[in-house]
C-alpha cells in the first residue's frame, strides 16, 4: 500500500469515527456500481467452477485417459470446484440480500465487513486446495514429462503474475467501493 493511500484512509477513518451515524452518507451510486460488479464476477465463477466440476466429475466417473491424469487428480479437481462453486452461489445471494440504498451507514458497514471477512476466509480455504493441487500435479509432471512440467510452471507464473498485477487491484478497488462514502 502506497504512503499516500495510506494517509487518505487514515484521514477517512478518522472523519467516520468522529462524525455520528446520521452525518456520515453513503455514496450510493459507487457502491452499487460495485455491488453489480462484484455480482457480475461471482456469476462468472459460478459458472467456470460448475462447468471444471462436471467436465472433470465426468472424466472421473469415466475413468478416461488414466495414463495422463490419474484419477484422484480428477476426483481432487472436481471436488473443489464444485466447493468453489456452492461457496460463490452462497457469496452471491448474501451480496445480493444487501440492499444499500435503505441501509444505514453503521449497517452498512457491519454487512460489507462481514461479508468481506467471508469473501477472503473462502478464498483462502481454496487457495489451499489449489497449491495442494499443483504441489501434488506439479511432482506427478515432474517424474512423467519434463516438457509438460516447465509448461504448467511457467503458465503458472504467468498467471499469478497477470492476477497480482491486473486482476487483484481491480478486485480491491471494487470492495472499497462497496461501502464508499460520500466526502
Amino acid at each position: 500500500m502506497q504512503l499516500d493511500e495510506l494517509k487518505k484512509g487514515m484521514s477517512t477513518l478518522e472523519q467516520v469515527l468522529a462524525k455520528t451515524d446520521t452525518e456520515i452518507t453513503i455514496n450510493v451510486s459507487v457502491s452499487e456500481t460495485a455491488q453489480t460488479k462484484i455480482l457480475k464476477k461471482y456469476r462468472q465463477n459460478i459458472i467456470s467452477c460448475a462447468i471444471i466440476a462436471i467436465v472433470f466429475g465426468c472424466l472421473w466417473v469415466g475413468n478416461v485417459g488414466t495414463e495422463k491424469l490419474p484419477g484422484f487428480y480428477k476426483a481432487f479437481i472436481s471436488i473443489i470446484t464444485a466447493v468453489a462453486s456452492v461457496w460463490y452461489i452462497f457469496l452471491y445471494y448474501l451480496l445480493k440480500k444487501i440492499d444499500i440504498a435503505s441501509c444505514s451507514p453503521a449497517i452498512l458497514f457491519k454487512k460489507t465487513s462481514s461479508f468481506k471477512i467471508l469473501n477472503l476466509t473462502g478464498e483462502i480455504i481454496i487457495g489451499v486446495g489449489i497449491v495442494v493441487l499443483f504441489t501434488l500435479y506439479i511432482q506427478h509432471l515432474w517424474l512423467n514429462n519434463y516438457a509438460a512440467f516447465w509448461a504448467t510452471l511457467v503458465t503458472l507464473l504467468i498467471g499469478m503474475v497477470i492476477g497480482a498485477v491486473y486482476l487483484l487491484p481491480k478486485y480491491i478497488k471494487l470492495f472499497r467501493d462497496l461501502d464508499s462514502i460520500k466526502e
